[in-house]
């Protein structure tokens, strides 16, 4: 078979105009995945954070039982999967404490008896599942972070010009937190959890405190999760 020149003209046109084609559809469907995927991954793993609120109480035990009585607590927190049965944390307890007894408190220039006004404590949870079934799970945690407690003391450093002369004192202390989570699931996806937890915070590490005033605390908080 004879093609003349027109004829291989045209066809090399035509198979050039496809392969245009093909690859242009090509990158633009790549170009659309690659748009999308991140986003769709993002959306569907915020989908598994779980958002909890709730509340307890503060229970002081040993020495700190004698400056503090059992308190209320809020608790907020928000829980990030890491794999199946393993997830981080992220919680603020803020408490009104009881107070019983004032404390001594060294500032610049003189030592006072002071009472605390409020303490919160922000925490970051490594959170392992210990049995779970499609309504009822159990899981074992363990928490890092601090205990502030804010005091009604103010600061007298006469040579301190800055924002903070005005300020009240804190005490802060590291905190660890072990607890034990008992979740239960109703209809809808409701989810109530019962926990325990126990506060270790030596508050008489942070220096200006002249007396150890204790550092253990019960914590029994009911959350709802949603």
């Amino acid at each position: 078979m004879n093609l003349n020149h027109t004829d291989m003209k045209h066809g090399i046109t035509l198979i050039v105009l496809l392969l245009s084609f093909s690859l242009f559809g090509q990158n633009d469907t790549l170009v659309k995945q690659n748009d999308y995927r991140p986003y769709d991954m993002f959306g569907n793993y915020w989908k598994t954070v779980t958002f909890k609120i709730g509340g307890g109480v503060l229970v002081p035990q040993g020495e700190l039982s004698s400056h503090f009585g059992i308190s209320p607590l809020v608790e907020l927190s928000l829980d990030f999967p890491v794999t199946d049965s393993k997830s981080l944390e992220l919680a603020m307890q803020l408490v009104i404490p009881e107070q019983k007894q004032s404390f001594e408190y060294q500032r610049i220039s003189d030592i006072v008896e002071t009472k605390a006004t409020f303490l919160f404590n922000p925490i970051l949870r490594f959170k392992k599942n210990m049995s779970a079934s499609q309504t009822k799970t159990l899981v074992l945690g363990l928490g890092l972070g601090a205990s502030v407690i804010t005091t009604d003391v103010r600061n007298t450093d006469f040579f301190d010009n800055s924002e903070d002369r005005n300020k009240y004192e804190v005490i802060t202390a590291f905190l660890v937190s072990p607890s034990l989570d008992y979740s239960k699931t109703f209809k809808n996806n409701n989810e109530f959890t019962f926990s325990v937890g126990l506060n270790y915070s030596p508050y008489k590490i942070e220096g200006a405190l002249q007396e150890d005033i204790g550092s253990i605390a019960i914590t029994p908080r009911l959350l709802y999760s949603f």
